[in-house]
């Protein structure tokens, strides 16, 4: 009986988190096929020896895909080494190539340690470049902070979602989805704690 009270007792805190976030985060509509001048595909810590995580893999072949549907000609990889040695963004780069894309159209991002440094950085890199649209690859779970911080840059963007790895159990997504909201909630609560 006390840890049905428990689980109902989190899911309850989850819902208020999720509405909250809903009404504080703005997100970008679905691309939906529309031409962008460059894709930006939001960095994640590769494995330990290097090697891509299921997480960074899906963004990697939803990049690819789009890449490939001709969505972009202009690949931004982005983030440095934040859990380990290996620079995100390099990762993300080589497994484009290996996946069909020319080396010349994937600019990398090797700088950012933060989902807001990425953005930050990808924003300047595309006003260097002349590029004005943008569609953000990300995990589902990662896009409504994401393209939150792409309105606040006033970067004109939508948004595709990567696939959820299939190493993971529903069990797995649905701590992800706590861990991450709870983060933004509490990133928000303290946002409007130093405005006022």
């Amino acid at each position: 009986m006390i840890i049905l009270y428990i689980i109902c007792t989190i899911l309850i805190c989850f819902m208020i988190e999720y509405v909250v976030l809903c009404n504080s985060l703005k997100k970008a509509n679905y691309n939906n096929g529309q031409k962008k001048d460059v894709i930006i595909v939001l960095g994640y810590p590769a494995k330990k020896d290097g090697s891509v995580s299921p997480i960074l893999r899906e963004r990697i072949n939803k990049a690819a895909k789009l890449y490939h549907e001709g969505t972009a000609e202009v690949i931004i990889c982005t983030g440095a080494a934040v859990a380990n040695n290996y620079v995100e963004a390099d990762v993300i780069a080589q497994t484009l190539i290996e996946l069909g894309v020319p080396n010349c159209s994937i600019i990398r991002e090797k700088l950012a340690k933060s989902t807001y440094e990425n953005l930050v950085n990808s924003k300047k890199i595309m006003k260097d470049r002349g590029l004005r649209t943008a569609v953000i690859v990300s995990s589902p779970w990662h896009l409504r902070k994401a393209s939150s911080y792409a309105f606040r840059l006033e970067i004109n963007h939508a948004v595709e979602k990567s696939k959820f790895p299939y190493e993971y159990l529903i069990i797995g997504v649905a701590m992800i989805y706590l861990y991450y909201y709870t983060q933004m909630f509490i990133n928000i609560l303290r946002y409007h704690k130093s405005k006022q």
